[in-house]
């Protein structure tokens, strides 16, 4: 008996990563993706380097928080290159990543709330409960952990002629 239903498996039995995982690490990297539309606009990218990130002095710092999550979603996208070449034991470093990022992210974040004198901040409270419910789905979802397991071997491909 499978453990999950069919439409979490790709046409090789290969268990696929869930929908909200990869949604969680778009929300992750919203500081490097942000960098990067910004740099696409350069007639407003000082305006909106302002807007979206008031603090410009630590902004090497949250694009830095983001690298283990890119990690994660770089591994998980070459993940059948990496089997071609007999990598499997990157799996194991998925949920260390992501629960050190979210944990890094954190960091920078609490920085920013007591520079501010521990204001509220809306934004900042979202981000907050955000990577603790990522952090808390990483490690407790059972999709996960069996798409870890599935992943401890390469899938069979099965030549078509």
């Amino acid at each position: 008996m499978i453990p999950l239903p069919l439409k979490h498996y790709d046409e090789a039995g290969t268990v696929l990563a869930p929908r909200w995982f990869y949604w969680m690490l778009a929300i992750a990297c919203r500081d490097l993706l942000l960098v990067v539309a910004f740099t696409a606009i350069p007639a407003e990218s000082a305006r909106l380097y302002r807007l979206f990130f008031p603090h410009s002095d630590t902004l090497w710092l949250q694009v830095v928080a983001t690298l283990p999550f890119l990690l994660v979603v770089l591994l998980v996208s070459f993940r059948e290159q990496l089997w071609q070449h007999g990598y499997t034991g990157w799996r194991l470093l998925i949920k260390p990543l992501c629960s050190l990022g979210a944990l890094f992210q954190l960091g920078v974040v609490v920085s920013f709330l007591q520079r501010a004198g521990w204001q509220f901040d809306g934004y900042l409270g979202s981000v907050v409960m955000v990577l603790v419910t990522f952090i808390y789905m990483v490690n407790r979802s059972h999709h996960i952990d069996v798409m870890l397991k599935d992943w401890r071997q390469p899938p069979v491909r099965v030549k078509q002629n």
